[in-house]
């Protein structure tokens, strides 16, 4: 019983080793998606807001139970048009308008506004997708090398 124990304690060893791989990989892919957004900021709040780490999914009832998940998101309920766009640049393809009225308002600060019927939208500025995929690589050889055998 006692090489039971010890393939077990192995496992559990290297499933811990796995989910702090998959912790530090999030949080370097975090500080890489803070230094690398290309959008100018004004509040600081969006870059701010990108979160990074690891998770483990809990739920007996599914067969992925345990397994390390690693994440990158945008907090700011707006990252997801500095990552996909708006306008004719979003997943849309139209020129945004106004809904009730017969023209848009944007206050520019200094108590300044501009009117416009319509604007093009802003352009695609990601930075979680290509983020991911310049660390992906990095993540499964650490994985590999936990899991390879010694």
């Amino acid at each position: 019983l006692a090489p039971l124990d010890e393939v077990r304690a192995k496992l559990e060893r290297r499933k811990a080793a796995t989910f702090a791989v998959a912790q530090h990989i999030g949080k370097l892919m975090e500080t890489d998606a803070k230094q690398r957004a290309s959008w100018e900021d004004r509040t600081g709040h969006a870059r701010q807001g990108i979160q990074g780490g690891a998770v483990i999914r809990r739920n007996a009832s599914r067969a992925d139970d345990g397994q390390a998940i690693v994440y990158l998101a945008h907090t700011m309920r707006y990252g997801t048009y500095l990552e996909i766009g708006t306008g004719l640049y979003g997943p849309k393809k139209r020129k945004i308008g106004p809904k009730n009225k017969k023209a848009l308002r944007f206050t520019i600060g200094g108590g300044q506004y501009v009117i416009a019927r319509s604007v093009k939208g802003m352009r695609p500025r990601p930075v979680i997708k290509p983020t991911a995929q310049r660390h992906i690589d990095t993540l499964r050889r650490a994985v590999r090398e936990v899991w390879r055998d010694s």
